[in-house]
């Protein structure tokens, strides 16, 4: 599912012009790629909000950390913690 569009993704960014719309449009597909893989329940229509929001954090760490280096922050997981906060209800844990 594709959590948000090139023009809320824009705004949110504060973009505005198209110089970016390429490499922003990679983005939201890594976004909604991981999130996608990440929820593993049903999403009822209240929890939109929340994801449409996660990714746009997401979307936005991408933005801030195009290149990762020694100085990007990790949390030992590979989703940004407050993006896990607000996808973590829509998430049954899974035993392998």
């Amino acid at each position: 599912m594709n959590w948000v569009t090139l023009e809320e993704a824009k705004h949110h960014l504060r973009y505005d012009d198209d110089a970016n719309d390429n490499t922003l449009a990679l983005y939201i597909a890594a976004a909604d790629g991981a999130i996608n893989r990440y929820i593993n329940t049903e999403v009822p229509e209240s929890g939109t909000g929340d994801i449409k929001v996660a990714a746009l954090m997401l979307i936005g760490y991408f933005d801030d950390n195009r290149n990762a280096d020694k100085d990007t922050p990790i949390n030992g997981n590979y989703l940004p913690q407050p993006v896990v906060s607000l996808l973590y209800p829509y998430r049954q844990p899974v035993i392998t």
